[in-house]
Order: C-alpha cells, then structure tokens, then sequence
C-alpha cells in the first residue's frame, strides 16, 4: 500500500496493529506503535484502544497502562480496552476499581464486550454479589441477550465456589488419590487469591499426603499460619502411609508441645506408623497413652494396627493374648490381621489355632482357608491341606481375586 503511495488512516493502522496482537508478535505491533506516534495518530482513540488492547494480550500491561494514563479523555472503547487488559492479566480488583469508576464517576456507557469482561473478573474474585449488581445494570442497559454477557455470567456462576466446596472437592479428590483434578482444583483455589484457610489448606495437606507428595504436603503443612487438629492427624496419617514412620512420630511430638491434645484418629496414624516402621516399643508405649494419658478408649482400628505390629516383629502370642483381652475379641478382622502375619512365620501350631479361630468367626472368609492349606503344605500335611480345599469347595467359598483401579486420561481403569 505504502508502494503506491497510499498513506494510511487511523482504520488502516488499528487493523494493522490488531493483526499484531492476534498473531502475539509485540515487538512488530511496538513498531507500528512507532508509525502512530510519527504520523500523529497517538491521540486517536480507535488506534489507542487497538494498542492497549495489544499490550494487555501479550504481557505488556505495563505499557498499556502507561498509554491508557498518556490520552487526555479516554472515552468508553478505551475504558474497555484498559479494563480488559487488567482482567486477561490476572488483576481481577483492578479491572473492577475501573469499571466502577469509568461508570460512576465519568458517567460513561459500557458496551456488551464491558460488562462481558467485568462479569469474568467478578467470577474470578468469587464476588457474587458484584457480579449480580453488574449483573442488574447488564438488564437495565438492555444487554441482557448479549452472547458475550451470556456466556461471561454462566462462567461467574460456576466460578462462585465457597470455601467448603473447595474442601469439600479436595477431600474427595484425596479419596481417590486423583493428584491430577486435586492439583486443577488447588489451582483454581490459588487463582481466586488463595484465601489463609484452615479448612481448605488441611484438604491441600491430606490430598498431597495420600497421593505421595508428602514433602510438597510438609511445605504446605509448615507454611500455614494456623494449624487444627485435622491438619496435624493428616500430616502425621501422611508421612505414616508413606513409610516415613520416624516423621510422623516427630511431627506428633510438635503438636503435643503446641498444646492440640491428640484424639482417636491422630493414634491410628501413630500406631500404623509404628507398625509400617518396626517401632514396636513405641507403639507400646503410644497404644498405653492412649487410655492412661488422654483418656481414649481404643477402637478396632486400633487392636488392627497393634496386632499387625506384633505380627509383623514375630511376636504372635503376644498379638493373640491382645485380641483375646480386647473388648473386640469376637471381631474376625483382628483375627484376620493376625493369621495374615502367620504366613511367614514358623509356628505352625500357632499358626493352626489362629486360622482355626478366623474361620469359626468367619467362615465365608477365604483366606482363612488358603492360609491353612498353606500352612498344611508348608509342613508336609498334604492330606490335611486337601481337606481344607475341600472344605472351602463344598462350603461354597470362594478365592476371591485381587482388584485394583487406576485414573488414566479422567477413566477409572480396573485391573
């Protein structure tokens, strides 16, 4: 065009400097930012909005702003442009500080891509009751049809999410040790400002925790400004599952010397991780504090852990002397723990009565017949492990197979 001696008008550049900022090149559109200023054109508010626009879409805020300030009497396009940048730029209050203002105090009118933009900050901000003002002025300025306003307060909507749905949701996610959506929803969590949650950051700890990134759980655990008992029972349950069983027990020592008095769950984490780690005489020692020193009565899960613990060091009379004194004694998973720690062990006659026991609790149990047979094989009495294949067969019992799932491309895949 310039070839033939055709100048170009304030049209001409806007498109030329819009084509800048579709195709993200900024060091081109600073160029043709230069033509404006030699050609004069800087006051011109359709090629200002175009280069407001372009800097704000390619990490030029800065600039944007600086050009925004420079224009003399900015009118509702370039209001727009300025606003638009703050909110592609992640700087939701600023975005709204100046739709207020360009509104209130210049009285000018917003167009629909204004309040399509606002709507999106308020949703961001998690600012319902703003978004529901810009809302009712979107009604009464007659943009109500509006496909940018439309699709910009459904998206408010579905960004409103309190405090709790973020728990809530990542409590899930932690259930189902799916890292991946627990990490999208932490995300959205940090976008709308990462509000100082007790709740939340406790979901954050417990999701990273039983996922494996129990030291990226650690950071967030001694970054928080404030900690409840939930947040020390799933930092201590964390580093437990993870065979770190020496953490967990100092991390208990840290809440017993900030003052947070222990409860039911925080000794299960405790005595899992004795068990896991070999601590035998410190899960003693906790499974006795327990009642003595805070008062709590132990539950099944509890017997669970201290019997797989003592299973787990050999120490299987002592494991069967717990369960027969236990309140619990009649429950066939403690009996269950137990014969499952006698699969390597030596004693067959031990070994015998303990499966004996399980099945005359449970007798749908299959592993308390394949237990037994194998004991029978371990020790020669092959006659005897026939009869108790035999025993499962004519009673109906069944092996049951080993089942596991994992998350692939947000599929549950079932093995």
């Amino acid at each position: 065009m310039l070839g033939f001696g055709v100048q170009p008008n304030a049209f001409t550049l806007s498109a030329v400097i819009k084509a800048c900022s579709d195709l993200g090149d900024l060091r081109l559109g600073k160029c043709f930012h230069g033509v404006v200023m030699i050609r004069g054109f800087d006051s011109n508010h359709v090629i200002a909005s175009a280069l407001i626009d372009m800097y704000g879409r390619n990490y030029g805020l800065d600039d944007a702003r600086r050009l925004f300030d420079e224009l003399l009497e900015p009118d509702a396009i370039c209001w727009t442009s300025v606003i638009s940048a703050f909110t592609r730029n992640d700087m939701y209050d600023k975005a709204l500080g100046f739709f207020f203002f360009m509104q209130r105090k210049l009285g000018l009118a917003p167009d629909g891509f204004t309040f399509g933009t606002v709507l999106t900050a308020c949703g961001n901000l998690g600012r319902l009751k703003q978004g529901k003002e810009v809302h009712a002025k979107v009604i009464t300025s007659g943009f109500s049809g509006n496909v940018v306003v439309e699709s910009s307060l459904v998206d408010m909507e579905v960004e409103e999410v309190d405090l709790y749905s973020f728990g809530t949701v990542l409590r899930a996610c932690a259930g189902l040790a799916a890292i991946k959506q627990g990490k999208e929803v932490h995300c959205q969590y940090v976008r709308r400002g990462g509000w100082r949650d007790v709740i939340v950051e406790s979901a954050l700890v417990d999701l990273y925790a039983k996922c494996g990134c129990v030291d990226f759980a650690r950071r967030i655990f001694t970054n928080m400004p404030v900690r409840n008992l939930i947040t020390w029972n799933s930092m201590i349950g964390g580093f437990a599952q993870n065979g770190r069983g020496g953490e967990a027990l100092q991390i208990f020592d840290e809440m017993i010397k900030e003052g947070i008095k222990p409860d039911y769950i925080t000794f299960i984490g405790l005595l899992f991780a004795c068990s896991h780690a070999g601590l035998v005489d410190q899960g003693k020692k906790y499974f006795m504090s327990m009642t003595k020193q805070y008062g709590i009565k132990p539950g099944i899960e509890h017997y669970n852990c201290m019997v797989d613990l003592l299973g787990r060091a050999g120490l299987l009379e002592e494991a069967e002397n717990l369960i027969e004194n236990a309140d619990c004694s009649d429950d066939s998973s403690l009996w269950a723990v137990l014969l499952g720690a006698c699969a390597t062990c030596t004693d067959s006659a031990s070994a015998e009565r303990i499966a004996k026991k399980t099945m005359e609790l449970e007798p749908d149990y299959h592993l308390s017949y394949v237990y037994l047979a194998n004991i029978y094989r371990a020790v020669g009495r092959w006659d005897d492990a026939v009869k108790i294949r035999r025993l499962m067969k004519n009673r109906g019992v069944k092996k049951m197979p080993g089942r596991s799932w994992i998350e692939s491309n947000n599929t549950c895949i079932h093995i």
